[in-house]
């Protein structure tokens, strides 16, 4: 009997895939972490603008992105457009730059979690352990989602992803509210205030707060019509992330001024987003925002554990690792095995990073964040190139000139120049003094060049096993 090695089809709807994405963009965490900062070290009021900006050319990269999505339904989503669009060796190359990116934002997120979740338990239910040890747990409550019903998973993120927008936009309105519609005014959206200061600084922190939502490629195979659901829930995730970034941020804006916002975030970034909270609606609101803080961390590791275990079935089922990991569960046909050996890769790492002693925020989080947003950029501008070749090699497939000539190349410029100011920043973005943080893009770009040389040696040594490196995105592109 052939052994199964498909996903469950038409098992994910619209939203559902919706709800994956933005949870893996972790919004609650993205302005209470990162929103402050982008504040103090950016451009102060026209952080907002900046956020309208950074969905604007995202919107731009989606349009080929899924322009693409209607001719390669796979599980690999980036691995496998680059493969079809640039061949298969700057595949393996993309392929090793999305393995490093979502095992660094993955382990970003488990410390993150770790660190919120023991002093949550801590202060509110006198229960006391080392961070590393709620983040252990975690891991296997995840696995359990991972291996089971993918619209169960769904189900979850989604409720948990509405009670942390939920908070933030109570807050906000709460601000409106408390400071009157005759008060308010939208100069953040204006160029003068969005393009003034450090414009390029908030740049990073707006474009960081997206990582997550080309994960919609990947669920292809379990969708339900995945040449309409794709394209939809990537412009939709976008747009929805965009809005929620750029409403939030406006309110607090509002909250303190244009002229002061950047003072007072600095005096405090930690707990700038409660204060707001703890004026507008009261202490109840900091309390439930701080459990919603590590729901939302939950929430994004399960999205990204969900990213990584189909990344790991997509190569194996290619033949490039090990061919197990292309087993699917004979009961929800989700790619169990790799789940099982991605979580145990995670708790291997999140076991050297406790015995190392390294600090859950600044030896963790802030590190593998910056590897894991430029290894994420790297990927998002070689996909555009490999969108163009792709389109330019078969004129006859159907699609605009816009999203399969024009929207591509802008995209590729505006990517490769987030991923320089990114580069550029790095301290910025990771709030590490060390200028050893300044080696991290050989670190991203010597990944991707071990994959190229490793498909390279397939190709001369092994031509065989080489040769059946992306049969099935072939077949499908």
């Amino acid at each position: 009997m052939m052994e199964n090695k498909s996903l469950r089809k038409d098992s994910l709807g619209l939203w559902a895939v919706i709800f994956f994405v933005v949870a893996a963009a972790s919004p609650l965490t993205g302005i209470v972490g990162a929103l402050p900062i982008a504040f103090m070290a950016g451009n102060g009021a026209g952080v907002p603008g900046v956020y309208v900006i950074a969905g604007l050319i995202l919107l731009v990269f989606t349009f080929g992105f899924v322009a693409m999505s209607r001719h390669v339904v796979n599980a690999g989503a980036f691995y496998s457009y680059i493969s079809v669009g640039l061949g298969r060796k700057l595949g393996i190359a993309g392929l090793s730059l999305a393995l490093l990116a979502y095992t660094a934002i993955q382990l970003s997120v488990v410390a993150m979690f770790g660190f919120f979740a023991a002093q949550f338990c801590a202060d509110h239910l006198g229960l006391t352990g080392p961070w590393w040890a709620f983040s252990a747990v975690m891991l296997v409550v995840v696995l359990g989602l991972g291996m089971g019903k993918v619209e169960l998973g769904g189900r979850i993120l989604g409720s948990l992803m509405l009670l942390e927008i939920g908070i933030a936009l109570l807050t906000v309105l709460g601000v409106l509210l408390t400071k009157g519609v005759a008060s308010l005014d939208f100069n953040s959206f204006t160029p003068k205030l969005a393009l003034s200061g450090s414009m390029g600084i908030a740049m990073i922190f707006a474009i960081s707060s997206f990582v997550g939502f080309e994960a919609t490629a990947i669920y292809s195979e379990e969708c339900k019509e995945p040449e309409k659901v794709i394209p939809r829930a990537t412009i939709l995730a976008v747009i929805l992330i965009s809005l929620f970034f750029a409403t939030t941020s406006w309110g607090f804006v509002e909250m303190y001024g244009q002229d002061h916002v950047a003072q007072v975030a600095a005096k405090d970034p930690g707990r700038f987003v409660f204060n707001v909270a703890n004026s507008v609606l009261g202490g109840w609101a900091v309390q439930l925002m701080s459990l919603l803080l590590v729901t939302s961390l939950f929430a994004a590791t399960q999205a990204f554990h969900n990213t990584m275990s189909r990344y790991l079935f997509s190569i194996a089922r290619d033949g490039f690792l090990w061919k197990k990991m292309a087993r699917v569960h004979p009961r929800f046909h989700t790619p169990y095995v790799a789940s099982i050996v991605q979580t145990g890769m995670m708790l291997v790492l999140l076991a050297g990073v406790s015995l190392a002693a390294l600090d859950p925020l600044e030896g963790v989080f802030a590190w593998c964040s910056a590897i894991g947003t430029m290894s994420i950029l790297s990927l998002q501008g070689l996909v555009s190139v490999a969108v163009l070749c792709f389109f330019l090699r078969n004129p006859h497939l159907s699609g605009s000139r816009w999203s399969t000539r024009g929207a591509p190349v802008l995209a590729a410029l505006g990517m490769f120049g987030a991923l320089y100011m990114v580069a550029a920043h790095l301290d910025v973005l990771s709030g590490s003094n060390s200028r050893t943080i300044f080696l991290l893009p050989y670190l991203v770009g010597g990944v991707a060049l071990v994959g190229y040389g490793l498909a390279q040696y397939l190709s001369w040594f092994q031509p065989q096993k080489y040769a059946q490196l992306g049969k099935i995105v072939d077949s499908l592109g």
